[in-house]
């Protein structure tokens, strides 16, 4: 072969490389961010990435210097995991989105959906390039190659795990597509949003997308974000034969205060019953009275979602809780994860207000997601579960598709409602003549107590209201144990789509 053409290729590689950019790598790391390439690296196993598409530019011509087109992409390791990767390139005609560089991210896709692998965009670019010349005719029927990019996404929702790491200043296209993935990571206080007709942009920040359920994370550091990807990444390894416990585990028993009133943390539950350093919390900022975490049990990968006494609504659910509850469970059955639910439920939330942000239609979803998974689910009931709140945990208790495992802690109490609901009710009278406010509580509270023997964990157990009751040291072993019974995961095997956000 002949050595001048060899060399010219070589050459207008590595010219596309960082090493060959010092000024471009100052200019992003100036700016606290890093390139396209060290994105990339940061991400995968070290030496494992191979790209495609080096050589593509702007223009035909042999002397074009816009390298990669702005869109550096390719397959590696994550963790051993097989995955592929596009990366918007900020350094090149600012990350836009071209024909030429989304037919190579097409080329990506079409690649992941055909053996099963992850997929990940770290994304920092303007969108649409806005002088991009037409294709040259004849015109095809066919969209350009940047609208692959959708439907390739919304055709790998539920198929293979798709994620997003918002690093950069994301517009229009760029915005779109991490909303289509099934995980969503951005550096606080990147702004997110479009470019109007006239030139004007019209940003958020990512805090507020995270508010608004359409972010799963936000992390301070680009490389906080890339570890999250990675970690998200890791519960689609195959399950490890870990049995190593958990050294906080025994903190579970003493987490739960003795005044049955008193909120606490359930993420302190969470931590305590999963493996040491397991956890990913999705979507923390959004209807936060949900908990829906990733985890591993004993090396498995699970899901849990729980509801949270601390918050704001004190564990009630809304539309916004039932709304998460339910993508995630989706989430979870798409991939094979069991999953585990914590009960601390006051019920759904109800109300003018409740009914005008659509309850009625929302709180049905999480209903309707139990009741199609796949998946095993075993439920643990830790202190209340009132009306028909606890059937958005767990099911329906006499469905086909009730829980695997259905347990409760000796806190236990449960109800068509609250036991002081209750006492407004059976002492209304008492408590309206009461001559303070102080004496009416009295009244209330002292009823409560009253009924809280007819609602014990012992008097659940001896009627059969679950299939055991007991010490919260024994949750993490009688869950364990009982998935571990279960079938192993089944890679690639499609089962549905996931609620998009």
């Amino acid at each position: 072969m002949d050595e001048a053409l060899r060399r010219q290729i070589a050459d207008a590689a590595a010219a596309a490389r960082d090493d060959a950019r010092p000024g471009m790598r100052t200019a992003m790391h100036a700016g606290g961010r890093l390139t396209a390439r060290e994105r990339i690296d940061t991400l995968l196993d070290t030496g494992s990435f191979a790209e495609y598409g080096i050589l593509a530019g702007r223009t035909g011509r042999e002397d074009d210097t816009d390298f990669a087109d702005g869109l550096v992409c390719g397959g590696g390791r994550v963790a051993g995991l097989p995955v592929m990767v596009a990366a918007s390139d900020r350094s090149v005609l600012d990350g836009t989105q071209s024909d030429r560089n989304q037919r190579k991210l097409s080329r990506i896709l079409q690649i992941a959906e055909r053996e099963h692998w992850p997929l990940v965009l770290l994304l920092d670019g303007d969108g649409a390039r806005p002088d991009d010349p037409l294709p040259p005719p004849p015109v095809m029927v066919n969209p350009r190659g940047r609208w692959g990019l959708y439907d390739g996404l919304a055709h790998l929702n539920g198929r293979l795990p798709t994620v997003a790491c918002i690093l950069g200043r994301a517009l229009d296209g760029e915005a779109g597509a991490a909303l289509l993935c099934d995980f969503c990571v951005a550096v606080r206080g990147t702004p997110i949003g479009t470019r109007e007709t006239d030139g004007t942009l019209t940003t958020h920040p990512a805090e507020d997308y995270a508010k608004r359920g359409d972010i799963d994370r936000v992390e301070n550091t680009e490389l906080a974000a890339l570890l999250a990807a990675r970690q998200f990444l890791g519960y689609h390894l195959p399950d490890r034969p870990d049995r190593d416990e958990n050294p906080d585990y025994p903190s579970i028993a003493t987490i739960i205060p003795d005044n049955r009133r008193r909120p606490y943390d359930m993420r302190q539950v969470i931590h305590a019953f999963a493996d040491a350093d397991s956890t990913l919390e999705l979507q923390p900022d959004f209807g936060r009275s949900m908990l829906t975490v990733l985890a591993r049990l004993y090396g498995r990968p699970i899901g849990i979602f729980a509801n949270q006494p601390k918050s704001p609504l004190a564990g009630s659910i809304d539309p916004h809780a039932a709304d998460k509850a339910t993508r995630f469970i989706e989430m979870c059955d798409a991939y094979g994860f069991p999953l585990v639910s914590f009960i601390d439920n006051p019920g759904f939330m109800v109300g003018p207000q409740a009914e005008a942000d659509g309850m009625a239609r929302h709180h049905a979803r999480p209903l309707a997601a139990l009741h199609h998974r796949t998946v095993p689910l075993c439920s643990v009931q830790i202190r209340k579960a009132y009306g028909l709140g606890p059937y958005a945990m767990y099911g329906w208790g006499t469905s086909h598709n009730a829980p695997l495992l259905k347990l409760a802690w000796p806190t236990v109490e449960s109800g068509g409602m609250s036991l002081e609901g209750a006492a407004y009710l059976v002492k209304r009278r008492e408590i309206q003549a009461a001559a303070t406010r102080e004496e009416a509580m009295a009244i209330r509270d002292e009823y409560a107590e009253k009924m809280r023997s007819t609602q014990s964990g012992l008097r659940a157990g001896r009627i059969f209201q679950f299939d055991d009751i007991i010490d919260p040291l024994d949750t993490r072993t009688r869950i364990g144990e009982m998935l571990a019974r279960t079938a192993a995961r089944r890679f690639g095997a499609w089962r549905h789509g996931i609620e998009l956000r």
